[in-house]
């Protein structure tokens, strides 16, 4: 039968009242020193993904929450694994007004989980050893640590802390009932895991560390105690075959070359225990060591490293259990993210150390409630010796956390930071060209592009990018060229082949434009990026009822699409008597876009000129016109002819007339054309006190 151990005593409202002060202490100085993050205003590797491109999130509803859960084999709106407590949680930030441009609201939360997390450490360790002090300083230790920043900072990693405060609620919850033997504390045990796993899936190895746990330091392993840990090892296996599906569906799975991953492993275990150590040039992205092979030095210098600790705490086996266990629960722990299975680029990442730093943190507070347990002769110079120390520890993480921080202070800084710590990464140098594109630096975000294809010529969203920017440039071939070589990495990607439709457009061959949107169609059929296009195009085709049914899908689709709109009234146009239906789409346009000159123009010309007199509103038509003329600065020979068509339609013909010789004059010199013509051919109506309507 397992023995089970005696609980740390909580004896009294002294204890407790202690055990609040230091809980708030903790919480306190954690929050101070983190403080800053507030005003982070970087966007990682995936947030636009998680957050601003997300529909999910910035529609916040119990419609979306219920999406998030329900769609366990392919989540629709990000690419990886099944996580759908983290994206309610970042969904339920947009709703309290957390924005991509404005951060704050995402790291209000970050911080608060973070302090949590941190507070169920202390109270883990408590339990586990029964000092406060010694629980309060591991648990600074962890707090404090800069490696914790990169969680706090990257508004994406919500489900790193998420998935820590359940599972150190997790692990907090097996000791009670290890202690106590009070069945509800394994059942908050499971439910705990269960909402870990719905947050962040990589602690899928939790239920490995129970035993461990009570192997040491609860002190009660058996068989009995294994056995009873079967409904954590159910719920692992299915979050596991639901993350291998969902992750395989979305963004694709590698296996890791075993001959190598053993080394691999080891290499990054050494990689992250040096970081714990020594946490100097943290980043989001590391570079690769290079070949995973005992000739290459850094491989050779990691595994050795790991080979002689696992020694040494062999040898301390007899002498006390902790290295040993505290070390496996740091491996096993870490294990999800050591490359047995990739589904990311990145190697190694901050974040990663953030749960498993409880197996080193157990073997810290276990030798800190040592020294505070000492017999009282030398207790006072021993608690002396290793506090100082400590002290020194912790101001050293927390100057480190401010030395960190700003790394995150906005997107550019943070990638121009990233490609410090991982050059020669292909998704780092495609990142800075979009960042430098937004800020219109063209030449160095097409560099950047150019660059990240050199890396990896197979980069579909460099192509992509690269494209887009040529076709700004005016480079519309090779656009095309990029455009297209997009489309075919990525077929499943509606947005692109519509980029490719719109550049073989531009390029002026509308039946291969017309075969993209198609395509684009049968992956997105409801998609009004490509049924608007194509409607039009199908329109100026003489396919005028087929464009215009593609057109009103379009509009049904996506109601505040204001482009959808546009075309769908330039349509309507184009059949006789459905001025009026038009101009209601331009009115919605005009509503939705206020400084869109095209759709004013265009609306203040069919209020001036229709020839269904029930249509017509020239005072709106003038005041619609006169908009398009200041937005353009009376240099756009289109608006100014609405303008004078809307004068006419009042009465104020000798304005209407002057205004039409400007939008003329406006031609230079081409009255041949058939244009100036017809305007002259106006101007002459308004001098003689006639309006001009459009013929039916």
């Amino acid at each position: 039968m397992a023995r089970r151990t005696q609980a740390p005593a909580l004896p009294g409202r002294r204890s407790r009242f202690a055990l609040a002060a230091a809980l708030l202490l903790v919480a306190a100085t954690v929050a101070a020193v983190h403080w800053p993050v507030l005003g982070a205003q970087a966007s990682a590797m995936d947030d636009e993904g998680f957050v601003a491109f997300n529909p999910l999130v910035t529609h916040p509803s119990w419609a979306s929450a219920v999406r998030f859960f329900a769609e366990v084999r392919r989540p629709s709106t990000i690419r990886g694994y099944y996580t759908p407590l983290s994206m309610t949680s970042l969904m339920l930030d947009y709703a309290r007004g957390g924005r991509p441009a404005d951060l704050r609201v995402f790291h209000q939360t970050s911080l608060a989980l973070h302090v949590l997390a941190t507070s169920l450490l202390v109270l883990l360790l408590y339990r586990l050893f029964g000092s406060l002090v010694a629980a309060v300083l591991a648990g600074l230790l962890f707090g404090l640590h800069p490696l914790t920043v990169e969680p706090v900072a990257w508004v994406g990693e919500r489900k790193t802390l998420l998935a820590a405060c359940f599972a150190f609620a997790t692990l907090l919850a097996h000791v009670e009932h290890a202690r106590s033997g009070r069945p509800w504390w394994r059942v908050a045990a499971v439910i705990f895991f269960v909402l870990a796993l719905l947050a962040k899936p990589t602690v899928v190895t939790l239920p490995l560390l129970l035993p461990l746990l009570d192997l040491w330091p609860l002190r009660r392993l058996s068989w009995r105690t294994v056995a009873a840990t079967w409904p954590f090892f159910l719920c692992a296996l299915a979050s596991g075959i639901v993350t291998l599906i969902s992750h395989r569906n979305t963004a694709g799975i590698e296996s890791a070359d075993w001959p190598r991953w053993p080394l691999q492993a080891a290499y990054l275990v050494a990689f992250y225990l040096g970081k714990v150590l020594w946490p100097v040039h943290l980043s989001s992205a590391y570079r690769s060591p290079g070949a995973f092979s005992l000739a290459n030095s850094a491989v050779l210098a990691g595994a050795t490293v790991v080979a002689i600790l696992a020694v040494v705490a062999a040898l301390l086996w007899r002498r006390t259990r902790g290295p040993l266990v505290g070390g496996l629960v740091f491996v096993v722990a870490l294990a999800p993210t050591l490359g047995l299975v990739r589904y990311s680029w990145v190697i190694a990442s901050d974040k990663y150390v953030y749960f498993p730093a409880v197996g080193l943190l157990s073997v810290v507070g276990a030798g800190l409630a040592a020294v505070w347990r000492s017999p009282p002769p030398r207790r006072s110079g021993r608690r002396l010796l290793v506090l100082v120390p400590v002290l020194v520890a912790l101001a050293a993480e927390a100057r480190g956390v401010r030395q960190t921080l700003p790394n995150w202070r906005d997107s550019l800084t943070l990638f121009r930071h990233l490609e410090t710590t991982a050059p020669g990464v292909a998704v780092i140098h495609n990142k800075l060209g979009a960042l430098l594109g937004e800020q219109s630096q063209d030449a160095e975000a097409t560099r950047e592009f150019r660059l990240a294809l050199a890396l990896d010529p197979n980069y579909a969203f460099a192509h992509y990018n690269l494209g887009l920017m040529l076709l700004e440039q005016g480079g519309i071939e090779e656009a095309i060229v990029h455009l297209r070589r997009a489309a075919d990495l990525l077929p499943d990607h509606a947005g692109v082949i519509e980029d490719l439709g719109r550049a073989l457009r531009l390029a002026g061959r509308p039946d291969e434009a017309a075969e993209q949107y198609r395509r684009a169609l049968a992956v997105a059929p409801d998609d009004a990026g490509a049924l608007s296009p194509l409607g039009e195009l199908l329109v100026l085709a003489g396919r005028s009822a087929e464009g215009r049914e593609l057109l009103e899908r379009a509009v049904a689709r996506a109601p505040d699409d204001a482009a959808a709109r546009f075309r769908l009234a330039a349509a309507l146009l184009r059949q006789p008597g459905r001025e009026g239906e038009a101009a209601a789409q331009l009115r919605r346009v005009v509503a939705l876009q206020p400084t869109w000159v095209e759709p004013l123009g265009m609306l203040a010309w069919v209020l001036a000129t229709s020839p269904d007199p029930a249509a017509r509103a020239p005072a709106e038509a003038l005041d619609l016109a006169r908009r398009a003329v200041e937005l353009t600065g009376g240099r756009n020979p289109d608006m100014l002819e609405a303008q004078a068509a809307a004068e006419a339609a009042g009465g104020r013909f000798a304005e209407a007339a002057a205004t039409e010789r400007r939008a003329l004059a406006l031609l230079e010199g081409s009255d041949s054309s058939g244009r100036a013509r017809a305007m002259r051919e106006r101007a002459t109506r308004y001098e003689q006190g006639l309006t001009y309507t459009t013929p039916e």
